[in-house]
């Protein structure tokens, strides 16, 4: 009796175990939500940048060179050496044209000469046609020789002022402060005309010539200021400038036309030759910026979670613009109210409830 009441209770056990596995099914647990911080994206104002690539230059340089032939007698400089406005550079071997302007200098001594003899001479025949003792023949006579002695004097003052002219061409100064960038000739070369002899440039003022293309041209004036980026080992920040001058021309083959840009402070570590590349600001367009942090790569696909209405993590694809600061333009894979997580998606997974952090 005692072993069938036995045997009947664990028939029951086992029914009831059986029935109760029936109403919870092991399917059917329930997935931890994960905690998440986000954030609801909308559209922003962001203003348009556009980048040119130029070259650094001095805003002032010249290549000096003689109008004549002669030897190169002495060299004062050496490149890279600083120089002052007015300031001898070079001098070229001059004897000839000296001996010239001595020439010049006794033919003017002797046309003095004749000149006050001539004027003295008129102003007593002057006198003396005045008051009758002399004839209208001589006192035309004497007005001839003055004239002629004027004349010879002038010739003379003309002809010293030639060779100095020209004996100025054998002496190259500088034609403000500046840096001796390039030398091209020594002591006992022969110079030429038009042959560059030495190159100076004016290195406390720089410019910057970019080039922009015909289709952005027209959105440019002078005085708009612009962000100036060069090497990292010339200057870590941007530097500030504006736009000088646009060149009305374009170059035929590429289309592009040169804008110059004066640069406010260059510093010493900015150089002429440097790559430089401007930045010049545009109108404001709005456009959907989010954190970078909340960008993750899988290969080259970009993605993020986008939380829906039901606290739902959704992977979604997206494809980014450019870069501002610690943001990140989306350009499509986004609508502008929807929500994204920002943090904690490091163990999230596609259909994975969320609990949004406050």
């Amino acid at each position: 009796m005692k072993k069938t009441l036995y045997f009947i209770s664990l028939f029951s056990l086992l029914l009831l175990s059986a029935c109760g596995s029936e109403d919870n099914p092991a399917g059917s647990r329930t997935v931890k939500a994960v905690a998440v911080s986000a954030l609801q994206i909308d559209a922003q104002p962001v203003a348009g940048t556009s980048s040119y690539s130029g070259t650094v230059e001095a805003l002032e340089e010249v290549q000096l060179s003689t109008r004549i032939s002669g030897w190169v007698e002495k060299v004062y400089v050496s490149e890279g050496q600083p120089v002052q406005k007015g300031q001898t550079l070079v001098k070229l071997r001059s004897d000839d044209l000296e001996a010239k302007r001595s020439q010049a200098e006794a033919s003017i001594a002797e046309a003095d000469v004749y000149y006050q003899n001539a004027a003295t001479n008129l102003k007593r025949i002057e006198a003396l046609f005045k008051n009758g003792a002399a004839t209208r023949k001589e006192l035309d006579d004497m007005q001839s020789a003055f004239a002629s002695a004027e004349a010879r004097r002038r010739t003379a003052y003309e002809a010293k002022k030639e060779v100095e002219a020209i004996l100025s061409y054998s002496i190259l100064k500088a034609p403000f402060d500046g840096v001796v960038t390039a030398k091209f000739a020594d002591e006992g070369d022969l110079a030429n005309p038009g042959q560059t002899i030495v190159e100076v440039e004016n290195l406390r003022q720089l410019k910057i010539t970019a080039k922009v293309p015909e289709t952005e041209v027209g959105s440019l004036t002078t005085g708009m200021p612009v962000l100036i980026q060069v090497s990292a080992s010339a200057a870590g920040a941007p530097l500030k400038g504006t736009i000088d001058q646009i060149v009305p021309s374009a170059d035929p083959l590429s289309r592009q036309f040169d804008i110059k840009v004066l640069i406010k402070e260059p510093g010493q570590l900015l150089k002429p030759g440097m790559f430089a590349r401007v930045s010049i600001a545009g109108k404001a367009d709005r456009t959907l910026l989010i954190p970078r942090e909340a960008v993750f790569l899988r290969g080259q696909l970009e993605g993020i979670y986008v939380v829906d209405d039901q606290n739902i993590a959704r992977l979604r694809w997206i494809r980014s613009g450019s870069i501002f600061g610690n943001r990140v333009e989306v350009l499509s894979g986004l609508n502008p109210g929807e929500t994204i997580v920002t943090a904690g998606m490091a163990n999230l997974l596609d259909g994975q409830p969320v609990e949004v952090q406050p």
